[in-house]
């Protein structure tokens, strides 16, 4: 007890404790993020697996003769009603489109019957070349729906969709990638850590003022 007195009386004690706390938690959550996808290649659920665009339900799409898909409507989509037994961490595809593809997006839900909703959406990440990779959250996936463009009213875009694909090997991560954050992640790291220090300062300020009045 009195080494941590000692501790928390030195200056700038308080931010160090929780940046440190917080490096701990990411470098704890990494590893535990890893250990669950070496855990789930090893049973086979987390594997690579490329899918013909007749695996999914088109709707809203009309698939050509030449392998092409045109939009009917104005919401296109695909679905994969059961997910399954997978686990998928990323879906990745190669699109052309003859018109302006404009918002793309995936919908996931967590449970059989869900409805899908905006609150469970990803966008892509544009690689160049047309290939886009989606990135899903480490949550239990019941079905996914991919609405691979968005026409302009009174509008038809024609995409050719190829190398769709669940967990494609080179959309994983690398080993030391589950314990490098993203850009976003590191200003979480940077900001969160700040102000939980702040706050504890304060209702520490707060409390020993509150002591020597009474």
């Amino acid at each position: 007890m009195k080494a941590i007195k000692q501790w928390f009386a030195r200056r700038g004690a308080l931010p160090l404790t929780a940046y440190l706390l917080a490096l701990a938690v990411w470098l704890v959550l990494g590893a535990v993020h890893f250990g669950s996808d070496a855990a789930v290649k090893a049973q086979g659920r987390l594997t690579e697996e490329t899918m013909p665009v007749t695996d999914w339900q088109l709707v809203g799409l009309e698939q050509n003769n030449d392998g092409t898909l045109t939009t009917v409507d104005g919401d296109p989509q695909m679905i994969l009603e059961n997910v399954g037994s997978r686990v998928v961490r990323t879906i990745s595809y190669t699109a052309q489109f003859d018109g302006e593809a404009r918002e793309m997006c995936l919908y996931y839900t967590t449970k059989v019957g869900e409805d899908y909703s905006a609150d469970r959406r990803v966008f892509p990440e544009s690689r160049g070349n047309g290939q886009y990779v989606y990135t899903l959250p480490r949550t239990a996936l019941a079905a996914l729906r991919l609405d691979p463009c968005s026409p302009e009213e009174n509008k038809t875009v024609t995409l050719t969709m190829s190398g769709l694909t669940l967990n494609a090997a080179d959309t994983l991560p690398a080993v030391w990638q589950y314990f490098v954050p993203t850009w976003y992640q590191a200003f979480c790291l940077v900001l969160y850590p700040a102000l939980a220090a702040a706050a504890a300062a304060t209702i520490l300020a707060v409390f020993a003022d509150t002591k020597k009045r009474k």
